[in-house]
């Protein structure tokens, strides 16, 4: 019975064109989605030795947040390769560089450097633009990907070494971005890994992104540390 009432509704919504009638509001209604998963999702993650919620938001509350997991994850004594998605000026980029000089570790930043493939909430595509222009980094250990990480990602993945730790950082802004490359790196995870979000508060971007990714590829990962309401978050791989 419950079967048949679904499928009748959705025959009558696809033959009265109903899309018509809630397409104007479908961008609010998705929004109203997925806030709601968003505060359902906070309700059940409070309990987390890091976390200044409800506070006030700070941008430069990321760099506590990062220092924080680097001294708890001892993240700054061993080889990692830290792959920071959406470098843009590269302010976290280089100072995650400082944070660890150990000389098998590996940072590798990926940006299109030319500003958003696609809008972003209020910000419309080519925002960000670096005319190509990468951060001079004088490292050896940095190497820089530019372009869309569709096609940079692969074949990067397939040089990567498994033996050292995975550190991410996605900051990507974009819900597709982020998908893409969080399904791209799911085969190359590995317990203790650990994974950064500059925008996770976003609903329908980071957010929706992890939502899906966790669903689809059932893999544990285990909040560590927030900041800003969650606007920044920190993830290992159980």
């Amino acid at each position: 019975m419950k079967l048949s009432v679904i499928r009748y509704i959705k025959k009558m919504f696809v033959r009265l064109r109903l899309h018509v009638l809630f397409g104007p509001v479908a961008g609010l209604l998705s929004q109203l989605l997925y806030l709601t998963k968003f505060s359902s999702w906070v309700s059940k993650n409070k309990r987390i030795t890091f976390n200044d919620f409800p506070g006030k938001w700070d941008y430069d509350k990321r760099f506590i947040l990062y220092d924080w997991v680097i001294k708890n994850e001892s993240l700054a004594e061993e080889p990692i390769n830290y792959m920071e998605l959406g470098v843009a000026e590269g302010h976290s980029f280089r100072w995650f560089v400082k944070q660890n000089v150990h000389p098998e570790s590996r940072f590798y930043g990926f940006d299109t450097f030319t500003g958003l493939p696609e809008d972003f909430g209020v910000y419309k595509k080519g925002t960000f633009d670096r005319n190509m222009q990468v951060p001079i980094v004088t490292d050896t250990r940095v190497k820089f990907f530019p372009g869309l990480f569709q096609d940079t990602f692969p074949g990067f993945l397939e040089e990567i070494n498994r033996r050292r730790r995975n550190v991410i950082m996605m900051d990507a802004d974009l819900y597709s971005a982020t998908l893409y490359a969080l399904t791209s790196l799911a085969p190359f995870l590995k317990k203790n890994d650990i994974i950064f979000f500059d925008e996770f508060a976003v609903p329908t971007h980071e957010f929706k992104a992890f939502i899906d990714f966790t669903q689809s590829y059932y893999l544990d990962l285990q909040l560590i540390a927030a900041a800003s309401n969650y606007y920044f978050a920190a993830f290992k791989v159980g």
